[in-house]
């Protein structure tokens, strides 16, 4: 298989975990009145995964950093499968639970592996894309793997969601043990060196840089369908209709993305997708008043926010390449911080004031992401050069 390829099934892998970690928001009413359990019990499935996810992810990182990567990715989705089996045979909601700290971990660390070995697969000034393909693959889990998942829970219950899962999974395990190549690993980061890290303003800058745009994100997005509801008038069917062509655009942001990163530079490519975003948040609450229209700003949303993902990475991964692990490791626990802010304060606002000022809301945290990303430029003549404009 040649190297395009590879990193392609590295996508694969991307999208078959991306679905378990995404699924259980449309099964989530099905966990429920299967373990008799209330609907905020159940969501603790989803937070218990981001903390799992923030916390784990640098620290597994660094402690598996003297694993040969193929046999680390191998390992990855071996731990994977055991989750997935765990809440397929989970005989109540302490076990599923315990099923979502197996699968965070493993999907923590394989991201952090893939992006890392995926841009070492191939040429230089083909990285960005590489990255934009690694994350085309999370972002066809929302475009497919959930949709597809929730009509599987719903005809036959959500426990056959997990068991396909497993049976995509072992078709990674083997794509990846027969295919992928060896590839060196990096020196191991301890603890205390990414605590250091923190010390470094590029770093933080950088990490701000996502921090800001996944809380604004995710604050509109998790009460996008009460919103298009509410404040559009759409019905169920069309919201579902909407989010499923907004996810066809996520997928291509993803692409673009990293596209752009190459083609014209990973500072154009952030600062573009970035003015966007908070342009599409902003206008989003005005655009309200059409389903036509509402549905336009929703596209550019969807493409923008995940135009931002592949450029955001690979200018992470350029601050410092022959420790790449750890910066992608401490921005994989940023970003599940910056979603459980985001949601929060999502929350926060519908109570105070109402769901059509999340849009607002939402815009200037994306604005203040492109206040930290402009900063963290700034800084990089003073220490080293990345790819020009």
């Amino acid at each position: 298989m040649n190297k395009m390829g590879l990193v392609y099934l590295l996508a694969f892998g991307g999208f078959v975990m991306g679905t378990a970690e995404m699924v259980v928001m449309g099964i989530l009413g099905m966990i429920r009145d299967d373990f008799n359990v209330s609907v905020g019990t159940a969501g603790q499935l989803v937070t218990l995964y981001a903390i799992v996810f923030a916390v784990g992810t640098p620290i597994l990182v660094s402690l598996t950093g003297r694993m040969k990567r193929k046999r680390l990715l191998m390992l990855t989705f071996l731990l994977f499968i055991v989750g997935n089996m765990i809440a397929f045979f989970s005989p109540n909601f302490t076990v599923l639970m315990l099923s979502r700290v197996f699968l965070a971990a493993s999907q923590g660390v394989f991201t952090v592996v893939a992006l890392m070995v995926s841009s070492s697969l191939v040429a230089p000034e083909k990285q960005g894309n590489a990255i934009g393909i690694i994350y085309m693959g999370f972002s066809t889990a929302l475009v497919a793997g959930t949709p597809i998942g929730t009509i599987i829970g719903e005809f036959w219950g959500w426990r056959p969601v997990f068991m396909l899962i497993a049976i995509l999974s072992v078709l990674a395990v083997v794509g990846i043990a027969a295919w992928m190549p060896k590839v060196e690993e990096q020196k191991p980061i301890g603890i205390r060196d990414q605590l250091m890290a923190l010390k470094d303003r590029r770093i933080v800058s950088g990490l701000a840089i996502t921090f800001f745009w996944i809380t604004g994100y995710q604050l509109m997005f998790t009460y996008i369908a009460p919103f298009l509801e509410t404040a559009v008038g759409m019905s169920t069917t069309l919201i579902s209709t909407a989010l499923f062509v907004c996810g066809l655009f996520a997928v291509v942001g993803s692409r673009i993305g990293g596209y752009g990163a190459d083609k014209w530079g990973m500072v154009r490519t952030l600062l573009v997708s970035l003015l966007l975003h908070a342009a599409a948040l902003a206008v989003l609450p005005l655009a309200a008043a059409t389903v036509a229209s509402a549905l336009i700003i929703l596209a550019i949303w969807f493409g923008a926010a995940w135009m931002t993902t592949p450029a955001q990475q690979y200018y992470l991964i350029s601050l410092n390449p022959e420790a790449s692990g750890l910066a992608l490791g401490l921005n994989s626990s940023v970003l599940q911080l910056g979603m459980a802010v985001g949601a929060g304060l999502g929350g926060w606002v519908v109570s105070q004031t109402s769901l059509t000022d999340l849009g607002w809301v939402a815009a200037i945290s994306i604005l203040l992401s492109l206040f930290a990303a402009l900063y963290s430029f700034s800084l990089r003549s003073n220490t080293q050069s990345v790819r020009s404009l």
